[in-house]
């Protein structure tokens, strides 16, 4: 039990420079992993609630004024609509596709940050394998034949390597899963933008055609 302690506390004294900022720098980025996790699980779960109530208001028929108007999809498509108004009313197919770009250039913007979060989990195991490299040379380093070997000599540089090792992996993991998961919610997203963006945009057309005749 002794040994495990000073195995795992004492390895910040027995650690070098590089060791250390190994480990400062994947406390760092992980700092900052965290941080983009939660910005934007709160940012795409706003958006999915408001799609999703503008959603099911378009299917039972109702309007989306109101509380479902602020769904961002409701925006594009008044966006698209404000660009459109003067002139000759465009065909349904213009109108479609700048309603597309719209909700595209939508998609690039809230994937942002989620390409730092994707290259942290690619690095972390490999910046905390340069520190667990270090760590076994340091180790291999003591047992310079001058002394006899003993664990206690190697204790501590081996304790370096574990940790470099653990910190890599608690960067890492949580990173990659999180872009998976967010990667799989904005295309849902998406596909809610552009499926309510349409229906918006046909309701409008029926609504012209009505007031024409």
């Amino acid at each position: 039990m002794e040994l495990e302690t000073g195995l795992w506390l004492s390895w910040w004294h027995d650690a070098d420079w590089v060791v250390r900022g190994v480990l400062l720098l994947l406390v760092g980025l992980s700092v900052l992993s965290w941080t983009i996790i939660f910005a934007k699980l709160w940012e795409l779960g706003g958006v999915l609630r408001r799609e999703r109530r503008l959603a099911r208001h378009l299917a039972a028929g109702q309007s989306a004024a109101g509380r479902s108007g602020d769904a961002l999809s409701a925006r594009l498509f008044a966006g698209v609509r404000q660009g459109q108004d003067s002139g000759a009313a465009p065909a349904r197919s213009l109108l479609r596709e700048h309603l597309e770009q719209a909700v595209a250039e939508s998609r690039v913007g809230m994937e942002s940050q989620l390409t730092l979060l994707a290259s942290i989990g690619s690095s972390a195991p490999f910046i905390g394998l340069l520190g667990t490299v270090w760590g076994i040379m340091h180790a291999l380093a003591t047992l310079d034949g001058s002394h006899g070997l003993s664990i206690e000599r190697v204790a501590g540089p081996v304790g370096e390597a574990l940790v470099a090792t653990a910190a890599g992996l608690f960067t890492a993991i949580p990173a990659v899963v999180a872009y998976n998961l967010l990667v799989r919610r904005l295309r849902r997203i998406g596909a809610l933008v552009q499926g309510n963006g349409l229906r918006l945009l046909d309701r409008a057309l029926q609504g012209s055609r009505s007031g024409d005749a």
